[in-house]
């Protein structure tokens, strides 16, 4: 049966299992997340694409930036810090 199961998910689409995990929440989870949208406008706030070419330069600047000290690093712990903060901020 699990395998079955497994492989019903591999044919999933991303919509689909973001649905399904949605139906999964509880009721006060849903009304949060639904309320959250419909606060912002996602039209907004949908993330430019860019090509391999300029993911590749501005990799290339971070890291100029973080050799010349323009920039630093971040720790496990402070990046630990910001996922919690930024998941208690969604909630």
């Amino acid at each position: 049966m699990n395998m079955q199961t497994a492989a019903n998910y591999q044919d999933m689409s991303a919509v689909d299992a973001l649905w399904t995990l949605y139906l999964q929440q509880s009721q006060w989870v849903r009304e949060a997340f639904r309320s959250r949208i419909n606060s912002q406008d996602v039209s907004d706030e949908m993330p430019t694409l860019r090509t391999r070419e300029e993911m590749m330069e501005v990799s290339r600047k971070r890291m100029r930036d973080i050799i010349d000290g323009r920039e630093r690093t971040l720790t496990h712990d402070e990046a630990m810090q910001l996922v919690d903060q930024a998941i208690a901020e969604a909630v």
